[in-house]
């Protein structure tokens, strides 16, 4: 089933990778900071219930949780002055006091150079008291902060829980201040998703075994009703379409135009990765060869991507649900295919 938007080769694009089994179904936007350029729709978000893709489906886009809402809300704090990128985490989490990874700090979390390993989970976490004692008690920091650039989810349950206790206030509650509410993005939230119509079914293949339709397939945002940080978010093309195009802008909406300029530098120099705050940095060939090398992305597990690039204003949105078929489909190739073709203009 394929929701038709005529004469659009952006659309060809898309049914290429349906077609080839990259994802049962996908939803793509261009656009600048002045607008969108195209939009496409092909496929099922559901495929047991044979129930097409539709623009207004909406998908658990995994780790884009980690630059739409942790990292946006983590950079509107350091403006507001309520928190430092140079404060350490048992700063805002006294119960780090004594431990090593106490004296890590939020730019350490937020360029993933902390050294801590790459995931935990128990199947006994059940809220996110669990997961912060869990992690409290497992030995989780394999080398020194700072020593080396690693990706890991837990970096991001450690800012989010240092936002939480910074302000007072649900990571949900941060997120409609700092990034829904000044974008317009109405139907964003984070997981587990209130509203069972319209969304993108994943499959959890390690722990649940089933389909999901609005719990949050990352098992750490699961135990934690949303709130982990590293993953949660539900959100629409058009919603994160307007998201790219505010930090595109670069008016205050979100962030001042000092901050985004930062953000395209590499917070990493004397490592061997590049990386920005809460963004990967285009590099080599990711996203694609022809992106500016101060463009910035992300990607989610369950098959998302966003990818701006400001020397050139061009935004770039990739939302399937690829993990419902698991993770050897071939996503990786077609991402670097699609970003080329953006890149080029080749989609008009």
């Amino acid at each position: 089933m394929t929701h038709s938007t005529g004469e659009n080769p952006l659309e060809a694009v898309l049914e290429r990778g349906r077609n080839e089994g990259v994802y049962p179904g996908a939803v793509a936007a261009i656009g600048t900071k002045s607008g969108l350029d195209r939009v496409a729709v092909v496929g099922e978000r559901d495929p047991e219930r044979g129930e097409g893709m539709t623009r207004e489906t909406v998908f658990d886009v995994a780790s884009l949780t980690k630059p739409v809402v942790t990292a946006t809300t983590a950079l509107s704090l350091v403006e507001s002055g309520i928190v430092t990128l140079s404060d350490d985490l048992r700063r805002h989490l006294p119960t780090l006091d004594g431990h090593r990874r106490g004296g890590i700090r939020l730019l350490e979390l937020l360029t993933h150079s902390s050294g801590f390993q790459p995931y935990s989970f128990s199947e006994s976490w059940q809220s996110p008291t669990d997961v912060l004692d869990g992690l409290r008690s497992r030995s989780i920091l394999e080398t020194e902060p700072g020593s080396r650039n690693e990706y890991s989810c837990l970096n991001f349950v450690y800012l989010a829980e240092a936002l939480r206790q910074a302000t007072g206030c649900s990571l949900a509650e941060l997120a409609k201040r700092h990034v829904f509410g000044p974008v317009g993005m109405a139907n964003s939230c984070l997981g587990p998703h209130p509203d069972g119509s319209n969304l993108a079914a994943t499959y959890d293949h390690q722990y649940r075994d089933r389909i999901l339709r609005g719990e949050v397939h990352d098992p750490l945002g699961w135990a934690m009703d949303g709130e982990s940080g590293n993953a949660g978010l539900f959100t629409t093309i058009d919603d994160l379409a307007a998201f790219a195009q505010a930090y595109l802008a670069a008016d205050g909406t979100l962030l001042s135009q000092a901050t985004t300029n930062r953000l395209r530098d590499d917070w990493l120099p004397e490592l061997e990765s590049r990386h920005s705050l809460g963004w990967r940095l285009a590099d080599e060939t990711y996203p694609a060869p022809n992106w500016s090398r101060t463009g910035l992305g992300h990607t989610g597990y369950t098959g998302t991507s966003l990818w701006l690039d400001h020397d050139r204003d061009r935004f770039a949105v990739l939302l399937t649900n690829q993990v419902y078929d698991g993770k050897d489909t071939g996503l990786i190739r077609f991402r670097e295919r699609f970003h080329a073709m953006v890149a080029a203009e080749r989609f008009k």
